[in-house]
């Protein structure tokens, strides 16, 4: 037991007046002398022995009842938790938990507002002088200062939900380098309010800190059904015009109930392009095909949705990408070795495909940029200026298709490989040798072939080049001769894809141009070149947007599609010729954002929320507490915020167990005995 003002024990010296009255009150008795006082004699003592006993009881009360009092003004206390000491200045620092699963309903009530409330009593259970700290799942910036009890509870009514959720481990690292360093450990109490979801409560990476005590206040809320859009993707990368699209549409349904005929929608541009009525089982993923045609060029703001309530902000998927209206593909060509009237005679009047071609000693190296896929075509010579803008091409997301000269230095080819991080060329034979294998689950021959053939009937080629197998770990073979190696494979760098076949497209090797496998592949390698589009962003993520156009002004603007919001947002160097934007701190909505230079729409980008708060898994206070007892985090003490006496249990965490009541009632007990003893005993 402690006392929050020991001064008052001096008051005990006061025990010390009935004691002295009581001394006074007993006088000594005059001698009287009668002839026969035996009667007398035994009713006298009698009398006396029961007015001592009488005294001594009046006394004991008295006594009792002012040490009773003394030590109620004293305010005795058993300390809990973290009372160890007592500082004169207290940081209290609470964490709100503002995501989207606190605005799921309890049993008073949407649980963010409870929450809310709670804080409010845990303000008002502290004294004046109090500093405070204020957290939430945004982070923000402005929630690092020391506040007042006032600034406290505006800040506090001011929170609303947020599609961030952060961990539980990084909001007690924000919350320990937000305390001041100086103060003592006894001053620094941390309450986290929140929901305590599974996927958030990472108690296993925690690093307690001793000098913090913390309080965990978990809300439950009731059991809800969810219908949820999970993800969306496409069945084959490249987006052209007039392409019959598939678009894939995973859901989950997370609750026991099933849902019957439910519509999925899908709109782009605000037109309505495709709809298909699913059911679903409880507990059950299902992936829904959406098909669709691009009829239009540029940019596409495409939106899945359903219908369910009341979660409703993982009822739509928004994604975007961009319709390019004709891709350009260039030959450079040896003019020793022409190969290039294959590829002119395949693009000639194609509707999807332009075709130019330079000789290799004359490239307009300007205007490679202009082009989605370059062919490299039997060269005998790779000049260095040209090796390095191949290279940048590369890496800024185009193609390039090597079909090299086996007659040629290959010290050049080698060099262009190696800065692309590519395997080298070792040797050449002028065997003959079989392609044997196709990998048909490759996007470039997906789509080619209705049925897998084992043992179809494919070209044999000559002029075979050996490379080397050690650098490019990465590589996916595409085609395969029957020996093994790779007769054409394909490696990414930077944003861009390798190409690399392994022998020559020549009159030698006319039987593979002729035959039906050319076609598609060459097709294919132009058709899904271009720009690298990235469809959809979480908003939780803090992932770059990369801008796919180059010789952009470094201010930009940044328009939310729907309330026309619009922010200034610069853009970063990345090393390379393409910058990037970190748009993260600016994004707070599901939508369509386009990025415009000045006037002119370059890109659009689409933010979801994150699915994580979808799931609906909540640690018990049990949980919680074994939880914690394996992580070794000690200095925590779980509060229901259920509990009728939640003021009161706030009170005894911050001053103790008060006892000063406890004392006045036994103060009120002695005097009450004192009083009955007077009165009622003759």
């Amino acid at each position: 037991m402690s006392f929050l003002y020991p001064a008052f024990l001096f008051a005990l010296l006061a025990l010390a007046i009935p004691v002295i009255i009581h001394l006074f009150n007993f006088r000594k008795y005059k001698t009287l002398y009668f002839s026969n006082v035996q009667l007398l004699k035994l009713i006298k003592q009698e009398s006396r022995k029961k007015s001592q006993i009488k005294q001594l009881i009046i006394l004991a009360s008295r006594l009792l009842a002012i040490a009773a009092l003394v030590f109620a003004f004293s305010r005795p206390f058993i300390p809990l938790g973290n009372q160890t000491s007592k500082a004169a200045h207290q940081i209290v620092a609470i964490y709100i938990d503002n995501t989207f699963s606190m605005k799921n309903v309890g049993e008073q009530g949407q649980i963010l507002e409870q929450a809310k409330l709670k804080a409010f009593e845990i303000a008002n259970a502290y004294p004046a002088g109090t500093q405070y700290l204020i957290l939430t799942s945004d982070l923000l910036p402005q929630h690092q200062f020391i506040l007042s009890k006032e600034q406290f509870i505006q800040q506090v009514s001011e929170i609303k939900e947020s599609p961030k959720s952060p961990k539980f481990s990084e909001i007690y690292e924000r919350i320990i380098s937000t305390f001041p360093g100086s103060e003592k450990k006894s001053d620094k109490i941390f309450y986290y309010l929140s929901d305590f979801q599974k996927n958030n409560t990472d108690f296993e990476t925690l690093h307690p800190d001793s000098s913090v005590w913390t309080y965990l206040l978990p809300f439950k809320s009731d059991k809800i059904n969810n219908l949820l859009i999970d993800s969306c993707w496409f069945e084959v990368p490249g987006r052209k015009i007039g392409q019959q699209e598939k678009l894939f549409v995973s859901l989950k349904n997370l609750s026991e109930q099933a849902y019957q005929n439910i519509p999925i929608r899908l709109t782009i541009n605000d037109s309505l392009r495709a709809i298909s009525n699913i059911s679903i089982s409880g507990k059950e993923e299902l992936t829904v095909e959406l098909s669709y045609t691009n009829n239009a060029e540029g940019i596409q703001l495409c939106k899945v949705e359903l219908d369910d309530y009341p979660i409703i902000y993982d009822n739509s998927y928004f994604l975007s990408y961009k319709v390019l209206g004709k891709m350009k593909a260039l030959g450079i060509f040896n003019p020793l070795n022409n190969s290039s009237e294959y590829l002119k005679a395949l693009f000639t009047d194609d509707e999807l495909i332009g075709y130019e071609e330079f000789p290799e000693n004359n490239v307009q190296i300007a205007r490679l940029k202009d082009f989605q896929c370059i062919f490299m075509l039997n060269n005998q010579k790779i000049s260095s200026g040209l090796k390095s803008e191949l290279n940048s091409f590369v890496a800024q997301g185009g193609s390039l298709v090597l079909f090299p000269n086996r007659t040629a230095n290959f010290a050049d080819y080698n060099d262009l490989l190696t800065s692309l991080n590519g395997n080298t060329i070792e040797s050449s034979d002028t065997a003959r040798l079989g392609i044997s294998e196709i990998n048909y689950n490759h996007p470039l021959y997906k789509e080619v072939f209705k049925k897998q053939e084992a043992n179809a009937d494919l070209p044999v080629v000559s002029g075979i080049l050996k490379f080397t197998e050690q650098i490019q770990k990465s590589e996916t073979p595409l085609l395969k001769f029957r020996n093994g190696k790779n007769a054409l494979s394909t490696f990414r760098f930077g944003n861009g894809n390798v190409y690399s076949f392994a022998f020559p497209v020549d009159k030698i090797n006319f039987n593979f141009v002729r035959h039906i496998i050319f076609v598609p592949t060459v097709y294919n390698m132009v058709l899904n070149s271009g720009e690298l589009q990235k469809y959809a962003y979480s908003i939780e993520r803090d992932e770059p947007v990369i801008l796919n156009q180059n010789h952009l002004s470094d201010e930009l603007k940044l328009i939310n599609q729907q309330s026309k919001e619009e922010f200034r947002v610069s853009a970063r160097n990345t090393g390379t010729e393409h910058k990037q934007l970190i748009l993260n701190e600016l994004i707070s909505e599901a939508g369509h954002y386009l990025i415009k230079d000045g006037d002119k729409v370059i890109q659009s980008v689409s933010y979801n929320f994150s699915r994580k708060e979808s799931v609906p898994e909540y640690l018990s206070g049990e949980d919680i507490q074994n939880q914690a007892k394996a992580s070794n985090f000690k200095q925590m003490q779980i509060i229901d915020v259920n509990e009728a006496r939640f003021s009161e249990i706030l009170e005894d965490l911050n001053n103790g167990k008060q006892l000063w009541k406890f004392f006045i009632m036994l103060a009120i007990f002695f005097m009450l005995c004192e009083l009955a003893v007077i009165r009622f005993w003759k």
